[in-house]
């Protein structure tokens, strides 16, 4: 595709666009997301496997026994997060507006997507042991369980961060206001010349 064919498709499907875009900066954030995910879960917090906290709160998120899957998949959340955050505003949409308001809401946005897709993946979690999907040398749900119910639990949130993003949190421009101006400008001039007219 030549660059002014490129550049016409862009202009012309721009909500398209900015879908593959977000969809790019998700694959990128998902990456470096899943690799913090492997060093915190296998390495960090590897001594933590197995162990129970009785809190009601991780009790209600269905974590309490997979304390080593919940703070590496926090912490690994947060660093996805904060990429595409940065990502999404400066290429995907190009968001000009109040950068104090896009930040409150998008760590509100962040905040209850990690809670609710720790919750999914600790319920994921606990079905694949109950349904024997795990490694009998560890007691843990085997790598490649666990990798899917990973991508699961990342993919799903597109369903509402896409719109929140798009709509309220990098909220496009209000080109009419522009434009509008431009034609008053325009017909300033116009009248401007006429007077000129009138007085010649």
């Amino acid at each position: 595709m030549a660059k002014g064919s490129f550049s016409n498709f862009t202009k012309k499907h721009d909500e398209i666009w900015k879908f593959i875009k977000f969809s790019f900066a998700g694959v990128s954030s998902f990456v470096v997301q899943y690799l913090v995910d492997l060093l915190f879960h296998y390495v960090v917090f590897r001594s933590l496997q197995g162990q129970t906290i009785d809190n009601p709160v991780l009790r209600f998120l269905e974590i309490d026994s997979h304390m080593d899957a919940a703070l590496a998949y926090f912490v690994a959340a947060t660093v996805g997060y904060i990429i595409a955050y940065l990502m999404n505003r400066k290429v995907t949409f190009n968001a000009k507006g109040h950068l104090t308001r896009s930040i409150i809401i998008y760590v509100i946005m962040v905040v209850a997507t990690i809670f609710i897709t720790a919750w999914l993946k600790g319920f994921l979690i606990n079905v694949a042991e109950r349904s024997g999907h795990v490694n009998p040398e560890t007691g843990q749900v085997t790598f490649l369980i666990d990798t899917l119910i990973f991508i699961f639990t990342v993919t799903v949130p597109f369903l509402w961060t896409y719109p929140l993003q798009r709509f309220i949190i990098n909220p496009p421009q209000k080109k009419a206001q522009t434009d509008g101006a431009e034609a008053l400008e325009i017909d300033d001039s116009a009248d401007n010349e006429t007077v000129l007219e009138t007085k010649e």
